[in-house]
């Protein structure tokens, strides 16, 4: 694998994650159905917004050319598509569902992909050596503190945690986003440097720009018993932005700067 070749296949990669969070987002019919079961508005969006974060981190890292700030962004990934495929690989078998079980073979793949890519990236020097601040250091914890309950609550199935209801499958899936979520965060904990967190922080900016409307109007329809939980993601959400525009744009320590180009492959 070349630099050059990883950074042609996440520019695609990223415009077709990117094209396909536009379709969930507007309900188109052909974006709904490559997911594995119908789903409602609301899971739609949710899904959109998981599309547009990958898009965002891989147009980011294929456009500046930092791969080795991608580590924790390929964990975060493989993490995701392998927890989908521990779901769909039973459903397909119990169900006798071929589509089923395409849908693990593909999530399975892809996520064995992400593995190799992690370990192909995290050998090369990062370009953005800056320590991260100690600041953004605790940001990471409480993120991870946050989102470590959150999925586990939602793979073991425990209601009331989106605000919306859920299929238990779907339950366990979007339990799978957000404890992959967390490679994000504790990635940069581990080997912290800037170029580091900048992929997180990019992706998490984007899924929030996604949510925050849409959910801010559910406040109007919400069920009453999860009223708390909309009210509460709200709040995570918005704080999130806030950080990710803050640390990307504005802080001396963190935002993003004209640096050398990555050297060749």
């Amino acid at each position: 694998m070349s630099k050059q070749a990883l950074r042609y296949g996440l520019l695609v990669v990223g415009v077709l994650s990117g094209l396909l969070a536009a379709g969930y987002f507007l309900q188109l019919p052909w974006a709904l159905g490559t997911w594995p079961w119908p789903e409602g508005r609301l899971s739609n969006i949710f899904v959109s917004s998981i599309l547009a974060a990958v898009a965002a981190a891989m147009l980011w890292t294929g456009i500046s050319g930092r791969l080795a700030g991608a580590a924790g962004g390929f964990l975060h990934v493989a993490t995701m598509l392998g927890g989908a495929a521990s779901v769909l690989w039973p459903l397909g078998l119990q169900r006798a569902q071929p589509g089923l079980t395409a849908y693990a073979v593909g999530c399975t793949v892809a996520a064995l992909a992400c593995i190799a890519a992690f370990l192909w990236v995290r050998r090369l020097p990062v370009v953005d050596d800056r320590p991260l601040p100690p600041a953004l250091r605790v940001w990471c914890v409480l993120y991870i503190l946050i989102l470590v309950p959150a999925g586990a609550a939602l793979i073991l199935r425990v209601p009331g945690i989106m605000p919306w209801p859920l299929k238990p499958e779907t339950s366990v899936i979007y339990g799978w986003v957000f404890v992959s979520a967390v490679w994000s965060f504790a990635y940069p904990l581990l080997r912290p440097r800037v170029e580091h967190i900048g992929v997180g922080l990019v992706g998490f900016l984007a899924y929030d720009a996604v949510l925050i409307v849409p959910f801010a109007r559910h406040l109007e329809t919400v069920r009453p018993e999860l009223r708390t939980s909309l009210v509460l993601y709200l709040l995570a959400l918005t704080a999130s932005a806030g950080v990710s525009v803050y640390y990307l744009l504005l802080s001396r320590g963190t935002r993003t700067r004209r640096l050398p180009a990555p050297g060749p492959a």
